[in-house]
């Protein structure tokens, strides 16, 4: 009887302790990209691997956080296809260890500067409760040779978050929006060199920290999980 309790509790460890396990990963999570404010087609692109022996069947689907003008729209590109801008989600099979790119379109159609963040959520179809979580910021509005977004180097701490975490390098910070994955802007603060932003009242969970520049340009992105 001891042996069988011993093996039932051994088993189902070792199927908690897999389940745990990712079974992809999507490289990099934050892409940033700037582009002329006259180029059409702003392209973002990252990769997804398969972490295991067998096929995964992913499924994502897009959020847009922020975008401006707001008549502007989204295009998204996985190993299959790419899909038409109302389509905001779709499933594909990946083989095993297979990587394969991930695109995300910015179609800048309007002549004037242009920026975007724009939210895809991955999901084993296999594993619901283990998402990955991947953001594409686009900027549109280089006129010149010059024309640069500031150096995506802000250090946030702490990650994770009780209450509230800070910035280092922070200089060229003049907003911090605070997105949830649902897509809500659930805070936005008015960035100063002593500040502390607090998450007081937030759920636990996960969140998306974006960073405007002095200009009013999301230049910088960062994931945190709030305890």
């Amino acid at each position: 009887m001891k042996n069988f309790i011993f093996t039932l509790l051994l088993t189902l460890f070792l199927g908690v302790t897999a389940s745990a396990q990712a079974t992809f990963d999507v490289f990099p999570d934050t892409v940033s990209v700037s582009a002329p404010i006259n180029l059409v087609d702003v392209e973002a692109d990252n990769q997804i691997k398969n972490l295991t022996n067998a096929n995964r069947t992913i499924k994502w689907e897009r959020t847009v956080l922020s975008i401006s003008p707001d008549t502007l729209k989204t295009q998204v590109c996985d190993p299959n296809a790419c899909y038409a801008t109302w389509i905001d989600t779709k499933t594909f099979i990946i083989g095993p260890g297979a990587t394969a790119p991930m695109i995300v379109h910015l179609l800048n159609n309007s002549g004037s500067s242009a920026n975007a963040v724009v939210q895809l959520k991955y999901t084993d179809q296999a594993d619901l409760d283990n998402p990955q979580y991947a953001y594409y910021i686009f900027d549109a509005s280089l006129v010149g040779t010059h024309d640069q977004l500031p150096a995506a180097n802000v250090r946030l701490f702490p990650n994770p978050v009780v209450e509230s975490f800070s910035l280092e390098n922070a200089e060229d910070v003049s907003r911090v929006h605070v997105f949830s994955h649902e897509g809500r802007q659930v805070a936005v603060f008015e960035a100063s060199s002593d500040a502390s932003y607090s998450l007081t009242g937030q759920p636990a969970g996960s969140y998306l920290v974006a960073l405007e520049s002095k200009d009013g340009k999301l230049f910088q992105a960062v994931q945190i999980k709030k305890q």
